[in-house]
């Protein structure tokens, strides 16, 4: 009789890393990130100002009433403002990852010497995000300036977003304290493997700030899907889930649970602008600089994104059980990324699933701006019915919102130790209700209101 020897540690890791070398070989092997640092190296904005740069329907205010009536100039000012909206939000996140990569991977190499690889794979996808983050900070300072003035750079930094909703409890906050206090109950005997380059550290916040290019020597937060996911919570839990993922190997694997996620956001919004480059393409017609560098980051992240599945689905099974502690900190990342990032429903920013009440600043200094050039009371009217009633935009996005839901769902559901509320990515897709998210904005418009009669 056959005996059956159960896998080991060692073998399931072994199954992973082939896949895993393959996929770090090819990228190697790539030449997409040297096609975006051309692209970067000559970008003018004039020379892309009159060409679309994704599909219309990838537009600030797509679907609303007032983009219904826009020139066709304002409606090409207001695809390009989609671009930059996106990608500010993509090279918050990618400039956040560069510190997230490093403590991960040194977390994985504490524990095995064998994870090497590994570590040399993440640190050349971080100086491929440094590469993409510069071209993105470029084009949008370029086309910020040309469509809105000198003045929306100014005070332009990691929060663009306004609310005006009182700060509420949330269960998940409670949870983080929780974890906080009990942390070191449970894992008192539990060994941990801390990445040196946390150790180095001597002020997180500090680290994971970025630097413009403009001014390399003037750090300013970020507000991408990392951080932003550590929404209002206080400054010691802002350290805390750092130096979690930073500290044990389990949690280093867990983190790429949320990277992957990241992934995919990106992902579902940049596949629309691959296929648009390529019927550019097709059709021998004119790209603009910025198509391009959407489409060669869309086949640059297809590796990153490869990464994040292997080390967030299967990696985690090769390690030991994680600690009841270690399953709790787990949770609560994969929730408060729910939360922060994918817990609302836009109607006004397509492929944007947080509340339109945080848009609203932007939106008003869209319309006063020199591209629709609204004086108060125009601004405030057109935003009362871009914001407060039903219109195709909102259904346009409920679209967008259930097909990444779908592959949320695919995916965390191979995730064994994840809560039923994230395995069914329960905050999302509650969220996606077109009559939650206009009670939601008429709140938060009245609120807007309220301050504007005061001044």
């Amino acid at each position: 009789m056959k005996t059956i020897v159960k896998d080991s540690p060692t073998s399931k890791v072994n199954r992973i890393l082939p896949f895993l070398e393959k996929n770090y070989d090819n990228n190697l092997e790539s030449d997409y990130t040297e096609k975006i640092e051309e692209l970067d190296k000559n970008f003018n904005y004039k020379s892309n100002s009159n060409h679309y740069w994704s599909e219309p329907e990838q537009s600030v205010l797509y679907g609303t009433p007032l983009y219904q009536q826009a020139s066709p100039s304002q409606k090409i000012a207001l695809n390009h403002l989609h671009w930059v909206g996106f990608y500010k939000v993509v090279a918050d996140s990618e400039i956040e990852l560069t510190f997230y990569n490093t403590i991960t991977a040194d977390c994985l190499l504490a524990a095995n010497k064998d994870y090497a690889f590994i570590a040399d794979m993440l640190n050349h996808e971080t100086y491929q995000e440094r590469k993409h983050i510069h071209s993105f900070a470029k084009i949008n300072y370029q086309t910020i300036k040309a469509l809105l003035g000198t003045k929306a750079l100014i005070n332009s930094g990691s929060d663009n977003s306004t609310s005006f909703e009182p700060k509420s409890f949330h269960v998940t906050d409670y949870l983080l304290n929780t974890a906080n206090f009990i942390g070191g109950i449970w894992l008192k005997d539990k060994e941990q493997n801390y990445s040196q380059k946390l150790i180095e550290l001597q002020d997180l916040n500090k680290s994971i700030s970025s630097s413009t290019p403009a001014n390399p020597t003037s750090p300013t937060p970020t507000s991408g899907f990392f951080n932003g996911y550590l929404g209002n919570t206080n400054t010691s839990l802002r350290k805390f889930f750092p130096f979690s993922w930073g500290s044990y190997p389990f949690l280093a694997a867990n983190f790429y649970v949320v990277r992957y996620m990241a992934n995919i956001v990106v992902k579902n919004n940049e596949f629309e602008i691959h296929k648009y480059c390529r019927k550019l393409q097709k059709a021998k017609d004119f790209i603009p600089a910025p198509t391009a560098i959407s489409h060669y980051h869309f086949l640059d992240e297809a590796f990153h994104t490869t990464t994040s599945l292997y080390l967030a689905r299967d990696f985690y099974k090769s390690l030991p059980k994680p600690s009841k502690f270690e399953k709790l900190m787990a949770n609560l990342a994969v929730l408060q990324t729910q939360r922060e990032n994918l817990n609302g429903l836009s109607g006004m920013i397509p492929n944007r699933f947080v509340s339109d009440s945080n848009a609203i600043t932007f939106i008003m200094k869209l319309l006063q701006s020199p591209v629709f050039d609204m004086s108060l009371q125009e601004a405030i009217h057109w935003l009362e019915k871009c914001l407060c009633y039903e219109h195709e935009g909102f259904h346009f996005n409920l679209k967008v919102h259930n097909h990444l839901l779908a592959n949320m769902q695919r995916f965390a559901e191979d995730i064994d130790y994840l809560w039923p509320v994230n395995r069914e990515m329960r905050l999302m897709a509650d969220a996606g209700s077109i009559k939650k998210a206009l009670n939601n904005n008429i709140k938060a418009f009245k609120n807007f209101s309220r301050t504007i009669e005061k001044n």
